[in-house]
């Protein structure tokens, strides 16, 4: 089911989940640029691309580097397979972003 979806047949669970989202990703012990950075490498994981763009572009707005986005795939790779990292070509547009 898409966002979209959700959003026009439950609103109030959309809604709720984006509270829920906003209360995580506030700064804190860690700073809202690694829990994006995190959000990224977790994507990775799991292979969704939009989620991979959406916090990819989440860390960047919050500070992150193409070179910190690059390491932290570079651990991806190394936890996990290189299958992590070689799935997405957007994977490479964030990390040879212009700075």
């Amino acid at each position: 089911m898409s966002l979209i979806m959700l959003g026009e047949r439950d609103p109030k669970v959309l809604q709720a989940m984006y509270k829920y989202r906003n209360e995580v990703f506030k700064n804190g012990a860690v700073s809202v640029r690694e829990k994006e950075l995190l959000a990224m490498a977790l994507s990775s994981v799991a292979k969704c691309e939009k989620c991979f763009e959406y916090h990819a572009d989440a860390a960047i707005q919050a500070g992150a580097t193409p070179q910190e986005i690059l390491e932290i795939q570079e651990v991806v790779m190394y936890m996990t397979g290189p299958s992590a990292m070689i799935w997405s070509e957007k994977i490479d547009e964030y990390v040879n972003r212009k700075e």
